[in-house]
């Protein structure tokens, strides 16, 4: 198999670009490094491997499709004979799929959480390959996953707050104290005295895990925290109470709430601009993930090794920039990372 595309895989990968380029060229990092094919042997004995198509499956979560079903294309156009296919059966669905080796990744719009690990571990004796492929939407619509935001009531007028202060009000057991009423974070008036009301998902969620794992460092929340189901019920709810605060889907627009701005450990508030998710200047940006399975002792999957270096590559991540409205691309150095981690 020959190390450069095809004429016909160098025309779709220049057509992709281009699109991509249209969209969104300064979301593109040119330095991302081309993808260069190389030969590939796919292991006979593979489970993922459809025993009816002969494919090579992915699954997991639904909301990748459009660029898995684009990257398999260019996949299959540069190595002749290997059949992919994917099938989205959920977030949920990734990790016991991956479990069983009836992957080749397991795709998630959030990381493994410590329940899933357990059976994980237990079965295939060390943890799932965790590779950042994109990083979240900005907005809520498509059913894309998304990074978060933190929204309080328009009448409330707090316009700012550190994610420690976010911290302080949505968990308890705080390093420097928590907070419970909006006079603690310099309301006057009658919000000296007003408790906070802090709504949100619950701990066990994707939403909630996240939080526990990147800022409540496994603290419980706050005794008073009223779990809902998602974040039309969180911002519908805020938007109904004053004194409502809580962390929800990014980009939501409606008349009765503020988003609040994070002040960075440099003193400059972040919105969670494009920019600012994926230089990581916004402390709830989150990523969209490849989970690979990985026996003890063994290398990871040449095929699945393969793949990932067309993912992380600028054509894979055109693909990604191209879609309006979708998944943010990885920066060459934040590609890199995750390229090295297949070593």
């Amino acid at each position: 198999m020959a190390n450069s595309p095809s004429l016909p895989l160098a025309a779709l990968m220049l057509a992709m670009s281009a699109s991509a380029t249209a969209a969104t060229a300064a979301t593109l990092d040119p330095a991302l490094p081309a993808y260069v094919p190389q030969a590939v042997k796919v292991p006979a004995t593979a489970g993922y491997l459809d025993r009816r198509t002969g494919a090579a499956m992915i699954g997991g979560a639904e909301h990748v499709a459009a660029a898995v079903g684009q990257w398999n294309a260019l996949f299959a156009a540069s190595h002749p004979g290997i059949v992919l296919g994917f099938e989205g059966k959920g977030t949920s669905s990734a990790v016991p799929l991956l479990m069983h080796d009836k992957v080749l990744f397991g795709a998630m719009g959030r990381a493994i959480n410590a329940i899933e690990l357990v059976p994980y571990r237990k079965i295939v004796g060390r943890d799932a390959l965790e590779i950042r492929i994109a990083h979240t939407a900005s907005t809520p619509d498509g059913s894309l996953a998304t990074s978060l935001a933190v929204y309080v009531n328009r009448a409330n007028p707090l316009t700012q707050l550190t994610a420690a202060q976010v911290s302080q009000i949505l968990s308890v057991g705080n390093p420097g104290g928590d907070v419970s009423r909006w006079g603690q974070l310099g309301l006057s008036g009658e919000w000296r005295e007003r408790a906070i009301h802090p709504y949100g998902t619950a701990a066990w969620t994707g939403f909630g895990d996240y939080l526990q794992r990147e800022h409540f460092q496994g603290r419980a929340l706050a005794p008073n925290h009223e779990e809902l189901a998602n974040t039309a019920a969180i911002t519908g709810r805020i938007a109904q109470d004053p004194a409502g605060i809580g962390v929800a889907a990014l980009g939501v627009r409606h008349p009765q709430l503020r988003q609040l701005a994070i002040v960075g450990a440099d003193g400059q508030p972040a919105t969670g601009t494009d920019e600012e998710v994926v230089s990581g200047r916004y402390p709830y940006g989150r990523y969209v993930y490849l989970y690979v399975r990985r026996l003890p002792g063994q290398a990871v999957d040449p095929l699945a090794k393969e793949y990932l270096r067309l993912v992380l590559s600028h054509e894979g991540q055109a693909i990604i920039a191209a879609q309006p409205g979708g998944y943010l691309p990885l920066t060459a150095a934040q590609a890199k990372a995750e390229l090295e981690k297949l070593e």
